[in-house]
């Protein structure tokens, strides 16, 4: 007959029950950063542990040159300021001749590696070489202070302009509640009404998250000066994949428009400067937006306070914030702030192309 030994269970003292937090494994650490809406455990070789993360988006940014695009002198005037600006992977610029008037509209890479500059009823195309096209007439982006941003990954889109206004200063509505999607090829589309619950012109847009889109800010109806302001909230519209936007939703930072704004770190965006008050007191705060699109709360700023100024991203994860108008004295800096891959904005630094304020910034190339 066979026989059968008994075989012992032995129940560790410290084991993991099913209720227990995932910090009761020891090779887990979510209590020293605790983590954020969205984010995912990531494996740190140094410590042997994980800890909270952010997701990695696919980024949109394969461009690795960037141009500002013409501008204007003369805080007078406005008048043209006749050249551009290239802006190489390193951060270095170099200035280009350019008869023409091109200013106060918005940029955005379509294709890719190509550029779509838009100034009010006209547009401009940017070669992956840098070539600043001729102008071509198109009566639906007859917008002034518009946004243009890349979505889908090589798509673009524009709009949050205004056309006209009625009412009188400082109680002003602009008149727009429209966007206009690009291909990437660069061909233009119809207009289509933004969802949104104000009328907004010069407000921040850029891309987050690889392949989507955000406008943050503006001025205009109950967003204007803030004599006339009825919301107390920061505004922002998501925009999808496929060019779709979202309604309007309140977000945190401060109330700003005349900013710059653009992507850093792939997936990532921020938004500096500008103006957002009756007395008109130059922003230099910054407010970081996440892959997932949230909108940070302020962050304490550097350098000078400024409005009409431009971001153009280089490098492939990094940008630049340059010139604009000073706005304590009316006059144009000649000056730029670089913008880290992690978002860090550095302090004013010189440069010696001429100053201009009203450029239009885009990443091209590759």
């Amino acid at each position: 007959m066979a026989t059968y030994k008994s075989i012992r269970y032995i129940v560790p003292t410290e084991a993991v029950e099913h209720t227990d937090s995932i910090n009761a494994l020891s090779d887990v650490d979510t209590n020293t950063t605790a983590p954020t809406d969205g984010q995912i455990l990531k494996w740190n070789n140094t410590t042997s542990k994980w800890y909270p993360g952010d997701v990695e988006e696919a980024s949109n940014i394969s461009t690795t040159l960037g141009i500002l695009v013409a501008g204007a002198m003369d805080t007078s005037s406005y008048y043209e300021i006749g050249s551009h600006v290239y802006v190489s992977n390193t951060g270095t610029f170099s200035q280009v001749s350019f008869s023409g008037d091109i200013q106060y509209g918005g940029g955005a890479t379509y294709g890719g590696d190509k550029g779509f500059i838009c100034q009010y009823n006209s547009y401009h195309l940017l070669s992956n070489t840098g070539v600043v096209g001729s102008n071509v007439s198109a009566s639906v982006l007859a917008l002034n202070g518009q946004t243009g941003l890349t979505y889908g990954l090589d798509k673009a889109i524009f709009g949050w302009g205004f056309a006209g206004s009625t009412g009188t200063y400082p109680n002003t509505v602009w008149n727009n509640h429209k966007s206009v999607l690009v291909s990437n090829t660069g061909v233009v589309g119809s207009d289509t009404t933004i969802s949104t619950d104000s009328y907004r012109g010069e407000a921040q847009g850029f891309s987050y998250g690889g392949d989507k889109g955000i406008v943050i800010g503006g001025e205009g109806q109950d967003f204007a000066n803030s004599a006339s302001k009825t919301s107390s909230a920061n505004r922002k519209n998501l925009i999808s994949n496929t060019g779709i936007v979202a309604s309007e939703t309140a977000c945190s930072g401060s109330k700003r428009y005349s900013g710059a704004g653009g992507e850093y770190g792939g997936d990532k965006g921020i938004q500096a400067y500008g103006v957002g008050n009756a007395s008109s007191v130059g922003i230099t705060s910054s407010n970081k937006v996440s892959n997932i699109g949230v909108v940070s709360s302020d962050i304490t700023g550097v350098g000078t306070g400024r409005i009409y100024t431009s971001y153009v991203r280089y490098g492939g994860d990094k940008g630049l914030i340059s010139g604009g108008i000073v706005v304590s004295s009316w006059s144009e800096l000649q000056a730029h702030n670089l913008v880290s891959n992690t978002g860090v904005v550095a302090t004013d630094v010189s440069h010696t192309h001429d100053a201009r304020f009203r450029s239009i910034g885009c990443g091209y190339g590759s």
